[in-house]
């Protein structure tokens, strides 16, 4: 019951803290809402940490997604902290590396949990078209402008792989459910909804850097920032039901 607590504390943090950063960031960023930030970060890894004690938890997959939430911290110090390029190089790679480490523990728990599945499946490639047309409609609508070539790569490159990541999140929780884990349907909405909520919160982060328009758009702002920490709890709480 204490964890329990302490989970919904932690949760509490979020909602708390989430505002109070969207307040201290706008119109720029200062040490104040660094602070409320990290508050943030930090409360998305507490509430893995916690799934793991609650649920008895220290399969491969939990320490994995762990260690994914870590570089989600990372990533957010460093794109936050300072506006340089070096700090914006480690952010994007510390993130880029979160997602990997997501989708290895995605793709490692799905043969475990359906004996039948197979990697290259017509369901996972329809999806993954339907989401990089979408993907592709939004540059076009919001005329993305991506200068210079080599963060045009990175772009295209983090693009595949949160897309990737969705996919293998959705499916993981669709056999997690099919094969009856305990609570299959609230699994499969947490991995579902959370990896969704993390390719709009890119999305939108997207849209603010790469186009001039939008770049002071407080609503789009306050969207990419509150599916950002929702999508962390949902994933890290996916810990409480897969244990593989």
């Amino acid at each position: 019951m204490k964890l329990w607590l302490l989970f919904a504390a932690f949760v509490l943090v979020e909602v708390i803290f989430v505002p109070l950063f969207l307040k201290a960031q706008w119109p720029q960023a200062c040490r104040k809402s660094l602070v409320f930030k990290m508050i943030c970060a930090t409360g998305f890894v507490s509430i893995g940490i916690l799934s793991i004690k609650i649920a008895g938890n220290t399969s491969t997959y939990a320490l994995m997604m762990l260690v994914g939430l870590v570089f989600g911290w990372i990533g957010d110090y460093f794109l936050h902290a300072k506006s340089t390029n070096k700090y914006f190089a480690a952010g994007f790679l510390s993130f880029m590396a979160g997602h990997i480490v997501y989708i290895a523990a995605y793709f490692r728990t799905l043969p475990l949990i359906a004996k039948t599945y197979v990697p290259l499946n017509w369901p996972e490639i329809v999806a993954a078209g339907v989401l990089i047309c979408v993907a592709a409609f939004v540059m076009i609508k919001f005329k993305f402008d991506v200068s210079v070539k080599l963060l045009k790569v990175g772009v295209v490159a983090y693009s595949i792989v949160i897309i990737c990541m969705v996919v293998k999140a959705s499916f993981l929780g669709v056999h997690y459910w099919l094969n009856g884990g305990a609570y299959g349907a609230v699994a499969f909405l947490v991995l579902c909804i959370g990896s969704l909520c993390f390719m709009a919160s890119d999305g939108s982060l997207a849209v603010i850097m790469f186009t001039k328009a939008h770049k002071k758009n407080k609503p789009l702002k306050v969207f990419n920032i509150v599916t950002y920490f929702a999508a962390q709890v949902m994933l890290a709480s996916s810990i409480l039901f897969i244990n593989a």
